[in-house]
């Protein structure tokens, strides 16, 4: 298998166009969420179709499959999205699950783990230009140039 290098283009951001129903800011970055009681931080972003991410203590360990149907299907994502749950190792690697809008967890997705990595960096979670990512048994790295907005993902996928 050989490496690929793909270029995702800038994250959509802007409610309207993911869509997420969201009006307190111009931008849905880690914006509460309540499903049945608790506050959940979201970020909504997309690079052709809605994604949210969470930020969790331990991937092995969170429900994705019932918190990921229910922020997934959340009033707010009005046409339904997928979530990615990130859990930050250190400065330079994340590991992801993802529940996959109509299908469930799902191992790995090229979207989902830009979605990922780009919701790292700019919540400040490292302070670099590029993440290493671990999700469903792979390891790509996600690049995110601030200057100009463009994403690339590379890696064996």
């Amino acid at each position: 298998m050989q490496s690929k290098t793909i270029l995702f283009g800038r994250p959509i951001m802007a409610p309207v166009l993911i869509p997420v129903e969201h009006k307190a800011t111009p931008k849905c970055i880690d914006a509460p969420f309540m499903v049945n009681g608790v506050c959940h931080r979201v970020t909504a972003m997309s690079f052709g179709s809605p994604h949210g991410a969470v930020f969790v203590d331990n991937v092995d360990i969170a429900d994705v499959p019932t918190l990921g149907f229910s922020l997934g299907t959340h009033p707010l994502f009005p046409k339904g999205a997928s979530i990615v749950f990130i859990q930050v190792l250190d400065k330079e690697n994340i590991k992801v699950r993802l529940w996959q809008k109509g299908e469930g967890e799902t191992a790995f997705a090229p979207e989902a783990a830009c979605v990922a990595g780009t919701t790292t960096m700019m919540l400040q979670k490292t302070l670099k230009k590029e993440i290493n990512v671990f999700m469903g048994g792979k390891s790509v790295r996600v690049e995110w140039d601030r200057g100009d907005g463009e994403v690339t993902l590379s890696g064996l996928f």
